[in-house]
C-alpha cells in the first residue's frame, strides 16, 4: 500500500506551491569561487548585498575558530582572515540552510545539517586525495552535491510527511536502519531520487545532480559523472560508519570498492577522517547562527541520534 502511494511523489513535486528554491546567491557564489576570474573583492560585493548574510560572515570570522586579533568589522577583511574558497562555501551553506528552516519534530535538523555540511567539506577535499580524472564541472559541483546529497530526506519530511513517517515507523518497528526501510517502502523514489528530481527543477548542473542521485549507488552513475558520485559516496560511507552526524545507518562491505574506484591510498584515510571531525566544529558554528534547534516532539530516538 505504501509503495503505490509513494510512487506518485515526484509527479506531485511540481505542484507544491511553497517548495523552496535554491537562492540565486548560491549559483553566483559557486560560479565566482570556481571561476578563474573570481576575486575576493567580487565575493565581498556579492555578500554585502545581503545584510543578514554579511552579518553571518562577520560572526563566523570573529568566532573562536578564526579570531586571531582585532575584531573584524568588514566583509573584505573577513574574507582575508577565513579564505576565499571557505567564505564561498559558508555563504552557499548558510543560504541553503536558511531556505529549509521549516521543521516537523520528527527529524533532528541540527544533526541533519551537521551531516550535510561535513559531507560537503569532505567531498570538496576528497577530490584532492583521489587519483582519478575529474572534469571541471565535476570539481565545481562537488561542494554543492555534498551539501545537498540528502535534500530528498528534507523534502519527504516537509512536504510528504505521511510517507516519511511511514518509512520511519517501518524502520522502528522492524529494528532496521532508515536506508533499509526506505528500500522496502519507497524502492523507486528514494531520497536520492527525490533529491535529484528537485535539483533538476532548480536547474543545477548535471554533475551535482548525479552526485545526489547516485550517492548510494555510484556504480550506476553515467561514466561522465562516476567520479563525483563515488566521492560523494565516499563521504557518506565514512560519515555513516563513523557516526559523524549520520542517521541513515551503517553502509556495509563497500569500502574496498570505493577506494579502488577512486584510486585512494588507504593510508590517507585517517587524516581525511580527522579533517572531517574538525569540520564538524565549523558546521556547528554555522548552525549556531541559525535558529535554535526545535524541541523533539516524537519518540523516534533512533532517527534523532548518530548511528
Amino acid at each position: 500500500m505504501y509503495i503505490i502511494y509513494i510512487m506518485s511523489i515526484i509527479g506531485r513535486l511540481n505542484s507544491i506551491k511553497d517548495l523552496p528554491t535554491l537562492p540565486e546567491v548560491v549559483f553566483k557564489v559557486q560560479r565566482m569561487v570556481f571561476s578563474d576570474d573570481g576575486s575576493a573583492h567580487g565575493l565581498a560585493k556579492l555578500v554585502e548585498q545581503d545584510p543578514s548574510l554579511a552579518a553571518k560572515i562577520l560572526q563566523v570570522a570573529n568566532s573562536g575558530l578564526y579570531a586571531s586579533g582585532a575584531r573584524i568589522t568588514s566583509v573584505p577583511t573577513a574574507i582575508t582572515r577565513i579564505g576565499f574558497n571557505e567564505i564561498g562555501q559558508i555563504v552557499m551553506a548558510a543560504s541553503v540552510v536558511k531556505n529549509f528552516a521549516r521543521t516537523s519534530g520528527l527529524l533532528d535538523y541540527k544533526l541533519f545539517w551537521r551531516h550535510a555540511l561535513t559531507a560537503a567539506h569532505m567531498a570538496f577535499t576528497g577530490s584532492q586525495i583521489c587519483r582519478v580524472g575529474m572534469s571541471k564541472e565535476e570539481r565545481d559541483g562537488l561542494y554543492l552535491a555534498g551539501l545537498l546529497h540528502d535534500i530528498g530526506i528534507l523534502i519527504y519530511d516537509q512536504f510528504f510527511h505521511d510517507e516519511f513517517e511511514a518509512i520511519v515507523d517501518y524502520a522502528g518497528g522492524k529494528g532496521i536502519s532508515y536506508l533499509e526501510a526506505e528500500s522496502v517502502i519507497a524502492p523507486k523514489e528514494t531520497h536520492a531520487v527525490l533529491g535529484a528530481a528537485l535539483l533538476e527543477m532548480w536547474k543545477v548542473g548535471p554533475s551535482a545532480i548525479a552526485g545526489v542521485r547516485f550517492h548510494h549507488t555510484p556504480d550506476k552513475a553515467p561514466d561522465k559523472q562516476k567520479s563525483i558520485s563515488f566521492i560523494i559516496h565516499l563521504s557518506e560511507y565514512i560519515l555513516c560508519n563513523s557516526g559523524l552526524g549520520s542517521f541513515e545507518g551503517l553502509m556495509r562491505g563497500q569500502g574496498g570498492n570505493i577506494l579502488a574506484q577512486l584510486n585512494i591510498d588507504p593510508d590517507r584515510l585517517p587524516a581525511f577522517l580527522h579533517d572531517a571531525q574538525a569540520e564538524v566544529d565549523k558546521s556547528d558554528l554555522i548552525l549556531a547562527i541559525e535558529k535554535p534547534e526545535p524541541e523533539r516532539s516524537r519518540g523516534h530516538d533512533w532517527l534523532l541520534r548518530p548511528v
